[in-house]
């Protein structure tokens, strides 16, 4: 794809138009440059199976991988097209890092057999740990649970960053791996949440391209959006919404549902009016807004039934997956129909249960069910 030097692209349109190739490494392009010199140089044709030609060979693959080697270097210099430790440092330029990951929280109730005379300390560090989910839990400080009293409240950290500790339900009961005499139970008073996976590549990349927007202090959506977008690794989304003069709402997509209550924090933190926005705009953070789909995915199938049936429904599914971790998409039947009518065997595509609907800035779609009807065309 060439580019219109006229035109100005946004970083998904050079995403889309590929890789510039600065030098090549096809073994077939450095071989006939070879040959050609060499038939120029000797005054004769040169043919397969010649010594010569062995040696053309050989060179032409050293040049293949120095050309290959010479193309990453010169890409990775290149946002749209930079990856990993690449990517870092051209962020870096810009004050603009990859967010580490972050470790779930939640809070625990460790309750005792009877009321004890002197006071009983759990000390920080202490270990709990859920069956099947969640993993292993540190309490953040030492709990002092008064004389006569049957409990205490104490909030812990996840022992591993990452998502892996979110989901821990309230009220479930977790194993005690350093006991305490007297101490007969620890249960979860909160949802365990927060915990998230370092950033991935694509949306770092996005945060790059749009550092710019940061430099105003003046309060700009797009300066808002960023400082909302690097609050937290588990942010998908944000909208910016001005319902009236200095006062903004900030609606968070997260890849956890519902919203994690670190993540909103973490956004107000961002959105400080000491340093991240003007004083006098009020920030007030939301969940964004989930809209509900149960469609009906009817097919006309010539072939195996079953097979289609299930190729489509992935199809279907992974569309609305998209769906999902966007805010304000277009949700239309010919993003679902259009490439399950491209399967093989698949005569015809219907879909029921809802029509063309664009969301608002600060709602998503959410696939709760969805059935397939096939017959034999």
């Amino acid at each position: 794809m060439s580019l219109d030097p006229g035109f100005v692209y946004d970083l998904d349109a050079l995403i889309a138009a590929g890789e510039p190739q600065f030098f090549s490494a096809d073994p077939l392009h450095y071989k006939r440059l070879l040959v050609s010199k060499a038939e120029a140089l000797m005054g004769r044709t040169l043919y397969e199976g010649q010594v010569e030609m062995y040696m053309i060979e050989v060179m032409a693959y050293a040049l293949q991988v120095r050309g290959a080697e010479q193309q990453m270097a010169v890409i990775q210099r290149l946002l749209p097209f930079a990856r990993g430790r690449f990517l870092d440092l051209l962020g870096a330029r810009l004050k603009t890092y990859r967010l580490a990951a972050s470790k779930a929280r939640i809070s625990v109730r460790f309750s005792l057999t009877a009321p004890r005379p002197s006071t009983t300390i759990i000390p920080a560090g202490s270990r709990v740990r859920s069956d099947g989910i969640g993993g292993l839990f540190l309490t953040d400080a030492d709990l002092l649970i008064s004389p006569g009293t049957l409990y205490g409240d104490v909030s812990a950290t996840a022992s591993v960053a990452g998502v892996a500790g979110n989901g821990v339900q309230a009220s479930v009961a977790l194993a005690m791996l350093d006991p305490v005499a007297g101490v007969e139970a620890a249960t979860a008073l909160t949802l365990s949440d927060g915990g998230a996976d370092e950033e991935k590549d694509d949306p770092l990349r996005a945060r790059i391209a749009g550092a710019w927007e940061r430099i105003s202090r003046g309060g700009p959506r797009a300066g808002y959006r960023q400082l909302a977008l690097g609050a937290h690794p588990d942010i998908l989304d944000v909208a910016v919404i001005r319902p009236q003069p200095c006062d903004i709402d900030i609606y968070v997509l997260t890849e956890a549902l519902p919203l994690p209550s670190a993540v909103a924090a973490a956004v107000l933190a961002a959105c400080d009016p000491m340093e991240g926005r003007p004083e006098g705009d009020e920030v007030t953070v939301y969940p964004a807004t989930a809209v509900l789909f149960a469609p009906t995915l009817r097919l006309w199938i010539d072939g195996d039934t079953a097979a289609r049936s299930a190729q489509a429904e992935g199809v279907a599914r992974g569309v609305f997956s998209v769906w999902r971790r966007t805010l304000a998409p277009r949700v239309s039947t010919a993003a679902i129909t259009s490439p399950v009518k491209q399967i093989p065997g698949i005569v015809e595509a219907e879909i029921e249960g809802y029509s063309y609907s664009a969301l608002a800035e600060d709602e998503f779609a959410v696939l709760t069910s969805l059935a397939v009807v096939a017959e034999v065309a």
